[in-house]
């Protein structure tokens, strides 16, 4: 019996499956078939045309002084007096003393050279008054005549001797002043009060601030788009190119504007490069446009942008759009892709430009595409370019407006139909009067409640904002305070309103007396300067009662 079980029990749960199974097979659903509708990648694209344009090069360069000398010590001595700008750092300004040396000992010279000139004129004039007279003896003879000549100029090249020699004792009496050459700054101060110098000590560094150079490495593709002054002519027939600076500064970028003077004598045996410098004139005075910009100090490392010259017939296109070096895939009027190889003039930082391969109106696409095809279909978006930015909302400001604004934020109600609130008020009406008398009485109250809580809102907003008339009064209490406003309901609120007013002396049933409609604020037709200052209309929005909702849904 239990082998008879264990053969029948499998076969029979077989058989019930294969029953089961075609059970469900025979009631299955129908099957429907289906378009099956794919969608087209979405693309962004960029319409680009030919223009005439300069293109710009882009590089990057270090901050130079035009003029920068080492102050050298040309006199000896103990430095009594140094400038309180003679520092690290510090301006100073065309003919300002820098430094003081001591100077005892240049003017014991001074006094000596005067002594031995004094003398040799002394010598000078005896000898002329001897060669005067010998001249007058009739039997003198030539040889006499001539010794007192040799005499006279012997005597006067002594003086001339001594006259040169205390302007030498002079000048270095005058060195030991040491002058600014120029308006600029202190680069390395290696001197203290106290010290002694001696001729051709170090005592500092200092350079102008009239002209900041900057040196900027061209390549030979960047070369062929800037007319660089490469001869001294260009530099006097041709305009210079101009250059535009930028540095980052405290989170924001600065901008100084610059001319390519002069290239370099050769390229550079290292990296092959060329350098041109480019002058900025006055780079440490403020810029109005630029609030906030700092000095271009020497020593910054910047950007720069030059204008390069002029091409015709050149499609700016941005970069993000290159695809494989040289291609561009452009959108046709079918919204299908069409791969385009372009010659490419220059490839910017962001943009690059191209001579041939587009024509004006083409579609360009700038969206990565994992999968593109000649001739896939797409569908495309503009990009849109005008974008303004969003104003940022201070903190300090609840309704997001800068403190500069003086114009109060008024609050605006949702555009509405007329019909459609009339329409909802009926239906609230309807409502309302299938409601019992205690529901009635309850609506009525929390009707109430809404309309003081509003007119409350209303009160707290003028009183926390202090007015010009407020401020009068205390000096003047003669002039009467504005009467702050009372704030407006929603038109739903206020046809429910006047609904209930009107349901009420249907039935003659009381009037709350504490229940005033809030009348719409009118300005007085002569206010006063006090009223004019104080008063303010703010625009609620009311939420409707639970039956009104309930009406409108």
């Amino acid at each position: 019996m239990k082998k008879a079980l264990k053969f029948l029990l499998p076969v029979l749960a077989l058989i019930a499956a294969v029953g089961v199974s075609v059970v469900l097979f025979i009631s299955r659903p129908p099957v429907e078939h289906r378009e099956l509708n794919i969608k087209s990648p979405l693309v962004t694209v960029a319409p680009v045309r030919s223009e005439t344009m300069g293109i710009p090069v882009f590089t990057r360069g270090t901050v130079t002084p035009g003029t920068e000398i080492q102050m050298v010590s040309e006199v000896s001595g103990q430095v009594l007096e140094l400038s309180p700008n003679f520092a690290n750092g510090g301006f100073f300004r065309k003919g300002e003393v820098l430094v003081k040396v001591d100077p005892i000992e240049y003017e014991v010279n001074l006094k000596r050279a005067e002594a031995s000139k004094a003398q040799a004129r002394q010598a000078m004039l005896q000898a002329e008054a001897e060669k005067k007279a010998r001249s007058r003896i009739r039997n003198a003879s030539k040889n006499q005549l001539a010794s007192y000549d040799i005499q006279y100029r012997q005597a006067k090249a002594q003086y001339d001797a001594t006259v040169a020699e205390l302007e030498a004792v002079k000048l270095q009496k005058s060195r030991t002043t040491v002058r600014a050459p120029f308006d600029g700054r202190v680069r390395l101060a290696a001197l203290n009060v106290g010290q002694f110098v001696r001729p051709g000590q170090q005592m500092g560094s200092i350079y102008a601030v009239d002209v900041a150079e900057i040196r900027l490495p061209l390549s030979d593709r960047q070369l062929a788009l800037v007319d660089v002054p490469m001869r001294f002519q260009d530099g006097t027939e041709k305009t210079l190119p101009e250059v535009t600076l930028t540095d980052e500064y405290a989170g924001r970028t600065y901008s100084w504007k610059g001319k390519v003077v002069r290239a370099e004598g050769g390229v550079d045996e290292r990296n092959r490069l060329l350098y041109v410098v480019a002058q900025v004139t006055d780079p440490y005075s403020p810029d109005p446009n630029q609030p906030g910009r700092p000095e271009l100090v020497a020593g910054s490392f910047v950007e720069a942008t030059i204008d390069g010259r002029q091409f015709e017939n050149v499609f700016e296109v941005p970069r993000k759009a290159l695809r494989n070096g040289s291609q561009l895939w452009v959108v046709d009027d079918n919204s299908r892709l069409v791969e385009k190889d372009v010659a490419i003039i220059y490839k910017a930082k962001d943009h690059i430009y191209v001579s041939s391969g587009l024509e004006d109106g083409d579609k360009v696409v700038l969206s990565q595409m994992d999968i593109a095809v000649d001739g896939m279909e797409v569908r495309t978006q503009e990009l849109q370019q005008d974008l303004q930015p969003e104003v940022p909302r201070k903190p300090d400001d609840l309704f997001g407006n800068s403190n500069t604004q003086k114009e109060k934020p008024v609050i605006q109600l949702p555009d509405s139909k007329p019909s459609e609130v009339n329409a909802l008020a009926k239906q609230a009406k309807d409502r309302f009067e299938q409601l019992s008398q205690e529901q009635k009485n309850n609506l009525k109250e929390k009707s109430e409640k809404l309309v003081n809580q509003v007119r409350d809102l209303g009160q707290a907003l003028n009183s926390t904002e202090p007015s010009k008339a407020a401020e009068k009064t205390s000096v003047e209490p003669e002039i009467e305070t504005a009467q702050p406003a009372r704030a407006t309901m929603s038109p739903l609120a206020a046809a429910l309103e006047r609904d209930i007013a009107e349901q009420e002396a249907e039935e003659e049933s009381p009037v709350i007396p504490n229940q005033t409609p809030t009348p719409t604020p009118t300005p007085s037709p002569t206010p006063n300067k006090a009223s004019k200052a104080g008063s303010q209309f703010v625009t609620a929005t009311v939420e409707a009662p639970e039956a009104l909702q309930e009406a409108r849904q």
